[in-house]
């Protein structure tokens, strides 16, 4: 019996879909028989019934089992000590969800025979036959992963505080999204331990991938690039060939509905034969266009307003520096930093306080989501001191709309 496990947190009720969609391509392209594949689920009273039904449906149309583990009933003095030693992360951009693959080794979930469990993120399409992760030879270690150097081909591996400060080398550092455990050989207090190590390092901000680094980092099996590979990292390289991997959409603009690109077409292949494809979906993606434009029109005349004794500033990519020149035709005495040049972030942070309100930002990064709540968090306000370029880009300029709110909403 192959066991995979995920976490998971849903507190719309929209993300299930995902978590699904993952779980059906395991079992679309596995040769496994029937009855020789149980997924896992750790949960919480997020999920709801509705959601519950159609995983245990996905099961049941391939043959294979789902399991369900509810957290907040069986691991409530974890979550309490979550909740005391970091109470920011009820509060944090991350979902409370990423904590519970820390509770994979908890044999109560699972039964007396097993030795190990592979751990998938919900934003995974496994695209290969999940039988060669689970017989890769784990070598003795207590967990397999992908180095994140190689998972991203070199790219995205930024302001890591365990490769900042020393304590783990920058070759070393593992993808905490795809990896495999021997639950034999991980101590039981390892949840405790790692939420501890975390609460004492308030300078991490990759929360449950730095604890597994900081623990594991130093001796693990170190899997192929296949079995982790990020589709924004490929896009860089242009590698755009489907072969059989795990891919990765992490980050917000991974999926888009370009349907032009082979790693999006992937991931609607295997979203449209699960029961979250229906009616209701259709009538929420109408719903959310049409808030979209409205929404759209309203900053528009909103930066009408607070331009007129403003100057403009702008970030973005060396890549979409034709492209906003042209568009905002940019001049001389404007300011412009290029988000891939080092230290650009701490630039913008200086510049924006610098500037006392003086200056509106015009920010076009594929990193928009993640730095969208440090300003907000620094006092900067959305719209009047900051503005997401995206909502003005179209692929006229080549840039591709970004569609990730639409997943959101779906």
């Amino acid at each position: 019996m192959i066991h995979v496990c995920y976490g998971l947190y849903d507190k719309t009720g929209h993300y299930s879909k995902f978590t699904g969609t993952s779980m059906l391509s395991i079992f679309e392209n596995t040769a496994a028989p029937a009855n020789s594949i149980t997924v896992h689920i750790l949960h919480d009273n997020t999920l709801s019934q509705e959601n519950i039904n159609n995983f245990i449906y996905i099961a049941g149309r391939y043959g294979q089992n789902v399991k369900f583990h509810n957290v907040e009933e069986l691991c409530t003095d974890k979550l309490q000590f979550l909740r005391e030693k970091l109470e920011k992360v009820f509060h944090s951009r991350f979902s409370v969800g990423t904590f519970y693959r820390l509770m994979m080794s908890q044999n109560f979930f699972y039964p007396d025979n097993i030795s190990k469990i592979i751990y998938l993120d919900s934003d995974t399409i496994v695209n290969l036959d999940i039988q060669e992760l689970w017989n890769y030879p784990m070598q003795n270690f207590a967990l397999a992963a992908v180095p994140e150097l190689l998972a991203t081909h070199q790219h995205m591996i930024i302001d890591k505080y365990l490769i900042n400060s020393g304590k783990v080398n920058i070759e070393d550092y593992f993808c905490a999204g795809i990896i495999i455990l021997d639950i034999n050989k991980i101590n039981k207090n390892f949840f405790y331990e790692g939420v501890q190590w975390l609460a004492d390092h308030p300078l991490s901000q990759s929360y449950d991938q730095d604890i597994l680094n900081n623990f594991f980092a130093g001796g693990y099996c170190k899997l192929p690039e296949k079995f982790d590979s990020f589709v924004l990292a490929l896009r860089l390289v242009k590698d755009f060939t489907l072969t059989e991997r795990i891919y990765h959409y992490a980050g917000n603009t991974a999926v888009t509905f370009d349907m032009k690109d082979p790693y999006t077409r992937l991931f609607f292949e295997h979203f449209v034969k699960t029961p979250w494809f229906n009616f209701d979906l259709i009538s929420n993606a109408y719903n959310f266009t049409r808030e979209m434009y409205n929404e759209r029109q309203k900053i528009i005349l909103q930066l009408a307003k607070i331009l007129h004794d403003k100057q403009r500033a702008f970030l973005f990519s060396k890549e979409n520096e034709r492209a906003m020149r042209y568009i905002f035709e940019i001049n001389d005495t404007e300011e412009v930093i290029i988000s891939d040049e080092a230290n650009s972030g701490e630039k913008l942070f200086n510049s924006m306080k610098n500037s006392q309100g003086k200056k509106v930002f015009f920010i076009l990064t594929d990193y928009y989501a993640s730095l969208q709540p440090q300003l907000s968090n620094a006092g900067f306000v959305e719209n009047k001191d900051f503005i997401n370029v995206m909502w003005f880009m179209s692929e006229t300029y080549g840039v591709p709309l970004e569609t990730y709110p639409f997943l959101k909403a779906l």
